[in-house]
């Protein structure tokens, strides 16, 4: 593989160019790296810097990205890369260097990086630019088959066991609420939650809470009913009362049913069906995490989140949750301004 690297370092900011062959492939791209303290680098690595301080950082929603930027640890590429795959082989040597796995000429790196996250910019990949799910499909399906499809290289198979990816995009729409039509008291069709992952299958379950300080809005609280079923695990599960995300209740129109009158969230009420399929809610501000200004995906190294046990994450994520709600849009608009 032919590639060309620009990179310029936070003390010295020297350039340096280079070029190797490591494969009959001629994927080429071009990078520009630079630590925290750096004022140089790409308009676009200015740009998600600057988010990053307002957004993240300003907020306070993640203290770990705030402990990266105050060492100096927090690191930005921006890569010229244009289609998909070649973004893939990219990010992947981004995660040699991260974890000092075996890197493109299978030498092991024996010198740990002075960076401990790394902030990968795509601008350049057209469909990304376009559509948010494309990307984050690619975040969190495809690099990853890229990956196995990668026979070469053994350090591949822990790869997942030694880090985490996530996706910024400017048009970063995951979390909704409810519909309009969806209240306390509702019918409707819900998956459940088995041992932390989401079930197959949906069961009628009714809506008793919609918003709640834990969660904000991302999730509801449902009790589900129960039903005449094989004694099982799954059976169990959906006899209690969970707290499941609004994307895992069916909107369509014969799942979800309107309370009749006088009704008390009772299971045998079952009410009426509505008349039209629901659309998602309107989009949460909790989306505002990861709005970055450009297609960026979130390199984190695991051994970095050994010492948080999952009471530190929950409580992380809850005050998010809290702060986000009371910030709402307007607030979030006022911070970027």
């Amino acid at each position: 593989m032919k590639y060309a690297v620009e990179e310029s370092g936070g003390d010295s900011g020297n350039t340096s160019s280079s070029s190797s062959d490591e494969s009959s492939s001629s994927i080429k791209y071009a990078l520009h790296d630079t630590s925290t303290d750096d004022d140089n680098g790409s308009p676009e690595q200015r740009q998600v810097k600057k988010w990053t301080l307002q957004i993240p950082i300003g907020l306070g929603l993640c203290p770990w990205a705030a402990k990266s930027h105050n060492q100096g640890n927090l690191r930005y590429v921006t890569y010229t890369s244009e289609t998909p795959h070649d973004v893939a082989v990219c990010v992947q040597r981004e995660i040699q260097r991260l974890v000092c796995k075996k890197n493109h000429n299978h030498h092991y790196d024996s010198i740990t990086p002075p960076w401990s996250t790394t902030l990968v910019i795509c601008p350049y990949v057209k469909e990304w630019n376009e559509s948010f799910p494309t990307f984050d499909r690619f975040v969190s399906h495809d690099i990853w088959d890229q990956f196995e499809q990668d026979d070469n290289d053994e350090s591949n198979t822990s790869i997942s066991d030694d880090i985490t990816l996530v996706a910024f995009h400017p048009n970063f729409l995951r979390w909704h609420g409810l519909p309009d039509n969806i209240k306390e008291g509702s019918v409707v069709q819900s998956h459940y939650g088995i041992i932390g992952k989401k079930s197959v299958e949906t069961a009628t379950a009714t809506v008793i809470e919609t918003c709640n300080k834990a969660f904000g809005m991302r999730k509801v609280k449902v009790r589900f009913h129960n039903e005449e079923t094989n004694e099982s695990a799954a059976c169990n599960a959906r006899r209690q009362e969970q707290y499941v995300p609004t994307d895992w209740i069916s909107l369509h129109a014969s799942n979800i049913r309107k309370t009749t009158e006088g009704g008390n969230n009772s299971e045998s009420n079952n009410g009426s069906a509505l008349s039209a399929p629901s659309q998602p809610g309107p989009a949460l501000p909790d989306n505002a995490m990861h709005q970055a200004p450009y297609p960026t995906i979130h390199i984190i190294n695991n051994a970095d989140l050994a010492s948080l046990s999952i009471r530190d994450i929950s409580r992380v994520k809850r005050k998010n949750a809290h702060r986000m709600m009371k910030l709402g849009w307007d607030g979030v608009e006022e911070k970027l301004a």
